[in-house]
């Protein structure tokens, strides 16, 4: 179970080139204003009401493919990431419970069972937050234009280095929360998450995040 879920999660993960910054971006040297100002949000940020697109480029296919659906978070580790079109996915992770279900089948994981499924869900609700640059086994570069924050992150940890390359952020310089995400995986394929009309902070019933 745990060797197929493993690529299931990160996928998920990425379900929302590594060189060179974006053009008009330039190195920023003394990272610790961002940091700090970034921890100083995902602290006062208790709850997260997004839309999102995500762009999903597969070297063997011609064309993206492209998804839209809506994610909820709330603190501490309430996740839903709700798949609308142009199919129907819901995954939600709660109290250390993971539940992915789609038209045709249904998961339910204990993620505290495992160590491996714990570092996972950590790094998923880590990037929402924008709290992955505090995570350890996690190196990182950082460039800035007038508007943006790029940051790239690169796994030192064994398991996730057997499936991603590179984890990219675009931060808003305006509220400081990620506005992209972008996973590279090793074969150069990657999947870019788009959060648009982001609402912070707005009540979220618990119900929404129910794994039962």
């Amino acid at each position: 179970m745990q060797k197929g879920l493993f690529p299931l999660m990160v996928f998920l993960l990425a379900s929302f080139v590594a060189a060179a910054q974006p053009p008009g971006f330039k190195k920023v040297a003394d990272t610790a204003y961002i940091r700090q100002k970034i921890n100083e949000v995902a602290s006062k940020t208790n709850s997260i009401n997004t839309e999102f697109v995500q762009e999903k480029n597969l070297s063997f296919l011609d064309e993206k493919i492209i998804s839209k659906g809506i994610l909820l978070y709330k603190k501490p580790d309430m996740l839903r990431l709700e798949y609308i079109s142009p199919y129907s996915y819901l995954l939600i992770i709660n109290n250390g419970k993971l539940h992915i279900k789609s038209d045709d089948s249904e998961i339910k994981v204990d993620l505290e069972s495992s160590k491996m499924f714990n570092e996972i869900n950590d790094l998923i609700i880590n990037s929402i937050q924008g709290k992955i640059l505090n995570m350890p086994d996690l190196s990182t570069e950082f460039y800035e234009d007038d508007n943006s924050f790029f940051i790239r992150l690169h796994p030192e940890q064994e398991e996730l280095k057997k499936y991603i390359n590179t984890i990219e952020l675009f931060i808003g310089k305006k509220d400081y929360t990620v506005t992209n995400f972008k996973v590279i995986e090793l074969s150069d394929d990657y999947t870019l998450i788009k959060f648009i009309n982001k609402k912070i902070n707005e009540e979220i019933p618990d119900e929404r995040f129910n794994t039962e």
